[in-house]
């Protein structure tokens, strides 16, 4: 197997903080991309990944799985200790709500912020749009709310344990940053969970 990926990219991010908290980041074989030198439009990496997607993993017959949530749900099932994705159907049920809760409400918000507002992507989203990065920013921090009165009901994002859902929240956050969005600064539970996260070696 081989895993091609992008150092600091929020998805890549995401693989590697999972595979750094199963304890195979160090030894697993894999191949750095850039991003922004275009490498993930170059005909021999869009024959593993049409769409261009970052990362891929590149399974020993030769075939390639895209989506960050994927190849997390393929490596837990390679390697299921510590179980990050739920130890029994409900428990995974919840976990996977969650994760797409964070995904589709929290990060796909800061992605547009960013995309469309970032001079470093004005060559990758063309035409960047200013009026979709202000609603997307509005979105964020009306989102960020949310999560805030739910880490204060419990102190993981799925429930009372360290999962998937708190690796996606985590990346979002560091994404934020990009755009100079720090919801930790302004959200007291968040600022708390936040230093749980931060001290945990997989997720440095």
């Amino acid at each position: 197997m081989n895993l091609y990926h992008a150092p600091m990219a929020p998805n890549p991010d995401r693989v590697r903080f999972f595979m750094q908290e199963k304890g195979i980041w160090e030894s697993f074989p894999k191949t750095e991309i850039s991003i922004m030198k275009m490498e993930h439009r170059a005909p021999e990496y869009r024959a593993l990944s049409p769409m261009g997607h970052v990362p891929v993993l590149q399974l020993d017959d030769g075939t390639g799985l895209t989506e960050s949530r994927a190849i997390c749900g393929y490596i837990e099932a390679m390697h299921p200790e510590p179980n990050l994705m739920g130890a029994d159907p409900l428990e995974r049920a919840k976990i996977e709500m969650w994760d797409r809760r964070v995904e589709l409400t929290y990060f796909m918000q800061i992605a547009g912020w960013f995309r469309n507002s970032h001079p470093a992507m004005a060559e990758l989203e063309k035409p960047q749009n200013p009026e979709w990065a202000a609603i997307c920013s509005e979105r964020a921090k009306k989102v960020a709310k949310f999560f805030d009165r739910t880490l204060g009901e419990t102190p993981y994002v799925a429930g009372d344990r360290f999962t998937i859902a708190d690796i996606t929240l985590h990346v979002s956050m560091g994404f934020g940053r990009l755009v100079k969005y720090k919801p930790w600064e302004e959200h007291a539970n968040i600022a708390a969970w936040r230093e749980r996260m931060t001290a945990r070696p997989g997720l440095s």
